[in-house]
């Protein structure tokens, strides 16, 4: 629940830039363009796009939002003339690109063929990779705790508590089998980790707070269980959790949070050290299209400070919203109980966005912020002190996740919250083309994950 005002590196630049693609429109006609000529770019074949230009463009985008949302509208304009602009010179670029290569010229086809091989065949939304595929899997890290057995839930033994994961500790990892011919695929998880297991209630603990504790919805863990969601859970009650999930990206050392599944993975050395579930930014509201949503921004980031037990300075945005909504209107809020973000924070270099720990744990694993990342209290502070400044990392939106393991491919789907796809079936489809299995692939399984969107790694190979 925060936006904190964070400089801007290169405001003038933008500027003086943002003079040659753009006149004096208002931000939300701006923003419309924006967002219009890069509909238009996502469309296009990613094999004719530069990653660093899309990107750069989405990365200005974004920018733009938290000037937006902050109600910096002069800035807001700026950036959003900027990346139309952008968007409409690459893509005029394209088109004559694309006039030239539909001309016969046999002597250099071979060459665009090897050119557009080079890197991915596909265009994640909405923003571009930036990292590489790491080397083949190397044996699970000392420091990671051993694969344990699955307990399959209908045969847990009654009532035993088994040891519980300890924060950021994962259990059971799975290494997957590479897709072949991945030099044209972008990086994807080869990774399935977490585990099955049974919890047992803590006093005054509920369904909501479990499920933000482990990552998991508490919808899921009520169906799971097959209890009355309505009732209150009893001190001693035995749940089944299932916290399995596959990595959606593998990098060396930093961050990636994927924005559907609401989960913050953190790698050292090569390895996932620790995986927290989060909440991030609220979609707008399905029956009140004229509120404004609060999306978590994608992109890549570094960490540029960290605090310890911050005060929140309360953005003209949100004092906006508390005041429609009634609440009591708040300048700042110093350390304490009462304050959002808890007793740390860590500071990004995307406008705004922290990555905090918060006073309402039960909030975590949901859409609710008003873009800043939120971690569970009882597992930020051991994250603050492993982070350092100058950690990079990458917010992503990926509401589909694939891997291969033991020799069995697995699809992960959440909701497309931010509503940024048409068609999850296709973008199935594309992901299965671009790991190459898609003729291992059951497809009516795959209806079938599609129509649950459970968030966990389920089978779909025959």
């Amino acid at each position: 629940m925060c936006r904190v005002g964070v400089g801007m590196g290169g405001t003038v630049s933008f500027l003086a830039a943002a003079v040659l693609f753009a006149g004096c429109s208002t931000p939300p006609t701006a923003k419309k363009r924006a967002l219009t000529e890069l509909s238009g770019l996502r469309q296009r074949s990613a094999s004719s796009i530069s990653r660093q230009e899309y990107w750069n463009i989405e990365e200005t985008v974004a920018r733009a939002e938290s000037h937006l949302a902050r109600g910096e509208r002069k800035r807001a304009e700026v950036l959003f003339d900027l990346a139309a602009g952008k968007a409409k010179l690459l893509s005029e670029r394209l088109e004559l690109a694309q006039a030239e290569k539909d001309e016969p010229q046999p002597s250099s086809r071979d060459a665009v063929s090897k050119q557009t091989a080079d890197w991915d065949d596909q265009l994640p939304p909405p923003a571009m990779d930036s990292v590489s595929p790491l080397p083949p899997p190397a044996p699970a890290s000392p420091a990671m705790a051993p694969p344990t057995e699955h307990l399959h839930p209908q045969s847990a033994p009654a009532p035993v508590e088994p040891a519980e994961p300890q924060p950021g500790e994962m259990r059971s990892v799975e290494r997957g089998e590479p897709a072949e011919a991945t030099e044209t695929a972008r990086p994807r998880s080869s990774v399935i980790i977490g585990k099955r297991f049974s919890y047992t209630v803590g006093k005054g603990e509920s369904l909501r707070y479990i499920g933000a504790k482990f990552g998991v919805s508490w919808r899921r863990l009520a169906q799971l269980n097959r209890i009355d969601p309505q009732k209150p859970l009893r001190a001693g009650q035995v749940l089944r959790v299932d916290t399995r999930r596959i990595v959606p990206r593998q990098i060396d050392d930093g961050i990636v949070i994927n924005i559907p599944d609401r989960t913050l993975y953190y790698f050292r050395n090569g390895e996932v050290d620790r995986v927290l579930s989060v909440a991030v930014g609220k979609p707008k509201p399905v029956n009140d299209p004229e509120k404004r949503d609060w999306h978590t921004p994608t992109g890549n980031f570094r960490i540029i400070g960290k605090v310890k037990d911050p005060t929140w300075r309360v953005p003209p945005s949100i004092r906006k919203e508390m005041k429609e909504r009634g609440k009591e209107v708040k300048t700042i809020v110093p350390p304490g109980k009462k304050n959002p973000l808890g007793k740390y924070a860590l500071k990004t270099s995307i406008p705004g966005i922290l990555i905090h720990s918060t006073n309402a744990p039960e909030s975590v694993y949901s859409f609710s912020s008003h873009g800043c990342i939120r971690v569970f209290p009882e597992f930020m502070e051991d994250f603050f002190n492993s982070v350092t400044e100058e950690t990079t990392g990458e917010i992503i939106y990926e509401p589909v996740k694939m891997t291969v393991a033991e020799g069995q491919v697995f699809l992960e789907v959440h909701r497309d919250i931010y509503n940024r796809y048409e068609n999850l079936d296709e973008q199935v489809k594309s992901i299965a083309q671009e790991q190459h299995v898609e003729e291992r692939i059951d497809w009516n399984k795959v209806q079938q994950v599609l129509k649950r969107m459970n968030g966990v790694p389920e089978r779909v190979s025959f």
